[in-house]
């Protein structure tokens, strides 16, 4: 295949909408997903603890850890949002009286770097909100990033 003047601009112009329709999509994405489990309550930022290492040398494997901040805080459900990646919702969890007071450690996969979200439940109703980026040198979700100088 031949690569004309035209066909490059064609494409060039093409790759400027598109960059900017996707990271739409995946803010769209998240949106829908966030609303999903909140069904509308409004979010309280504190009462749980999200901790995260800044740099992550490789997207495949980011340990996560999540803590409630108090010790009578009783959390039903929660979810993790990486708004970055192919799939937004990373991880779902059903909690029940035996993970109280909730101290959460896990592994997550993330495409790229991100700030990386966690909404949890009450007993009560209230919703808690938590976030936290991180810097993916390699990303985890089948292709990799160059790192900025």
């Amino acid at each position: 295949m031949i690569c004309t003047r035209r066909l490059f601009l064609a494409a060039a112009t093409c790759n400027v909408i598109v960059t900017p329709l996707a990271a739409w999509a995946s803010s769209g994405r998240f949106d829908a997903e966030r609303e999903l489990f909140t069904g509308g309550t409004p979010e309280i930022s504190g009462g749980i603890s999200l901790t995260i290492p800044p740099v992550a040398e490789s997207g495949y494997t980011v340990p996560v850890r999540v803590l409630a901040l108090e010790s009578d805080t009783v959390i039903r459900q929660m979810r993790v949002f990486a708004p970055a990646n192919p799939l937004v919702r990373v991880a779902t969890f059903e909690l029940g009286p035996m993970a109280q007071p909730l101290d959460l450690a896990f592994r997550i996969r993330l495409a790229r770097s991100q700030t990386v979200t966690v909404l949890a439940r009450t007993q009560d109703g209230r919703v808690l909100r938590a976030d936290a980026p991180v810097d993916v040198v390699t990303g985890g979700c089948g292709f990799d990033l160059q790192v900025q100088p």
